[in-house]
């Protein structure tokens, strides 16, 4: 049977789920929770994509995530691909990490995010894994991360907390949000059924007339309905910007990237410091940077972000990469 298409546009807002392949405890296994947040985090700077929610159960993930472009696919696969080839660093294994294809719900702006968000929030109450009122203390979701400052740039809370009373993204918003989801938690369990198959099934979470409306865009031809391949335009642009201010930023030129061996220290930093940023290929910083092969230039640049390096001094001259989203 073939695969559903992926209804792609800009702007669209997706509730993304997934399972592990055969693994009751994935995000059990240490460091495996903290891995798949960071390659996350990663994913919504490379894409461009804001990250609304999201939690990571025993077995499973939820995300409530928006993207600028295009790209849900090419991202999700970037995501997943990452995660599983780090994952299986971690336990020393190989082969898939995940079930198969992961869900992904086209979500209504307005009351259906909210619900959404909720949802996701309060997955580990459901699951017996938190209380509601201890909820902070579940580290592998967005809700605690909402309560500090120093979070990954691509989270935003302000769409959906001014849904949730008109309420304002700093901290006495969610501590006024965090009281509003006693009203939002579900304790009878065949409500709880039905909430996940509202949620978690199907294509879409919103009203028939959004729905209606959507498909008719579709039929226009408005939307990307297929697998696209990488969004080469949004990447590139994105590349070339972070290109020319980081070579602003060390001190080069163009010039310096023709004249220096291809993988000078500076490039490879450079070459990783983008890639943080935007889905550009090896090929793209082959030929913009020249840096030659574009194996030898994934085996250089692999290197140079796992290393423990960031307070080096190139690295600090180029800064922390921050997120599109």
């Amino acid at each position: 049977m073939p695969r559903k298409p992926r209804i792609e546009y800009a702007g669209a807002v997706y509730h993304v789920l997934n399972r592990g392949n055969y693994r009751n405890d994935l995000f059990a296994v240490e460091n495996a929770g903290a891995s798949f947040e960071k390659t996350l985090f990663e994913t919504c700077s490379r894409y461009g994509w804001r990250l609304h929610a999201y939690v990571l159960m025993s077995n499973h993930y939820h995300l409530a995530v928006e993207t600028r472009q295009a790209n849900l696919a090419v991202g999700m696969q970037w995501l997943q691909s990452t995660f599983a080839n780090r994952f299986n660093r971690i336990v020393r294994d190989r082969g898939h990490v995940f079930q198969g294809r992961y869900q992904a719900l086209l979500i209504e702006r307005g009351e259906s995010l909210l619900r959404v968000v909720n949802y996701i929030h309060l997955n580990p109450v459901r699951a017996g894994m938190e209380t509601l009122e201890r909820l902070r203390d579940y580290r592998l979701s967005s809700f605690p991360k909402y309560f500090t400052r120093n979070r990954a740039s691509c989270l935003d809370n302000t769409e959906w907390l001014a849904l949730a009373g008109e309420l304002k993204p700093t901290l006495a918003g969610m501590r006024c949000y965090h009281r509003y989801l006693a009203f939002a938690a579900e304790a009878d369990a065949k409500r709880r059924s039905e909430l996940y198959r509202q949620l978690c099934r199907g294509w879409y979470i919103g009203t028939r007339e959004g729905k209606s409306t959507l498909v008719k865009e579709v039929a226009k031809g408005q939307h990307v309905t297929t697998r696209p391949n990488e969004p080469r335009g949004f990447a590139e642009e994105q590349g070339d910007l972070c290109l020319r201010r980081g070579l602003s930023r060390l001190g080069k030129t163009e010039r310096d990237l023709t004249r220096d061996r291809k993988l000078a220290p500076w490039k490879v930093v450079l070459a990783s410091w983008i890639k943080l940023q935007c889905g550009v290929s090896n090929r793209w910083l082959s030929e913009h940077m020249a840096m030659g092969n574009i194996y030898s230039i994934s085996k250089a640049v692999t290197a140079e972000t796992r290393k423990d390096n960031r307070r080096t001094r190139l690295w600090k001259r180029l800064g922390t990469p921050k997120s599109k989203a």
